[in-house]
């Protein structure tokens, strides 16, 4: 059970969990729909699937989200007798981010272990932060955005995942006359306390993880095929640090988004 239990947190925590982006949020009564494929890979572990979601301003400054939900192709272990699967809905979450500057976010993700038994990780979670944000008059065309935030999970199956402390940041640069903005991004995740599962024997044992580390950078491009209407993106992400909070693996997204 607990090796079931770590291995789905692992999984769980592979894929993106953040807020919408790190930029401000879209004007009252405006939103947008993307959807994207996804591929994970180390050595002879590999994922696939596609991944939803929509974002809708209700009020100005006020967004709201559903997010990461989609369907898992696969998660697997390519070696002589393995067990396979890893197939299925996946989990949701729902989003909500305030705008209380142009410059300044607030924002907190519901997650909801809604997926198969075989993609979901069982574990109701809050994710929670604030983010920074703003276009460099000096330099057309460029912005960054930054984001500190933490991730909280519930008991669940005798499991209580240690806190987690996440800081990431995005920058992007517009090519003039041309439409296309590379970026590149990078988020660190610190475990502020130590995870605890529950054993036979009634009592609790720490799993001393509290101080593990894990690094993601990524970096991509989109263009607006669409003025303003319909985004293309793809990037190429590469993460590292403990099994617990992600482990290694590099991975490729592609997808769009379409405004509304």
């Amino acid at each position: 059970m607990l090796k079931k239990i770590i291995l789905a947190a692992a999984l769980a925590v592979s894929a993106t969990f953040a807020a919408w982006d790190y930029y401000p949020v879209l004007e009252a009564g405006k939103g947008s729909v993307k959807g994207g494929l996804y591929y994970d890979w180390d050595h002879d572990w590999s994922q696939a699937g596609l991944e939803l979601g929509v974002r809708y301003t209700l009020i100005q400054n006020l967004e709201l989200s559903l997010q990461g939900w989609g369907y898992q192709f696969w998660s697997e272990v390519d070696c002589k007798d393995c067990v396979n699967g890893g197939d299925g809905m996946r989990d949701l979450a729902i989003g909500v981010r305030y705008q209380f500057d142009p410059m300044v976010n607030a924002f907190i993700d519901f997650h909801l272990p809604v997926g198969s038994s075989e993609v979901t990780n069982e574990e109701i979670s809050f994710y929670a932060g604030a983010q920074f944000s703003m276009a460099v008059a000096s330099v057309p065309g460029l912005k960054f955005g930054a984001e500190g935030a933490i991730d909280w999970g519930f008991e669940h199956d005798n499991y209580e995942r240690g806190l987690d402390l996440h800081l990431s940041g995005e920058v992007g640069y517009t090519v003039p006359n041309v439409g296309i903005t590379p970026f590149v991004g990078l988020k660190i995740k610190y475990r502020l306390t130590e995870s605890e599962v529950e054993w036979d024997d009634g009592k609790e044992h720490g799993q001393n993880d509290d101080g593990d580390k894990h690094i993601s950078i990524w970096l991509g491009a989109d263009y607006f095929v669409i003025p303003n209407q319909l985004d293309l993106v793809a990037k190429l992400i590469v993460r590292s640090g403990s099994q617990l909070l992600g482990g290694d693996a590099t991975g490729l997204y592609v997808g769009c988004e379409f405004f509304f």
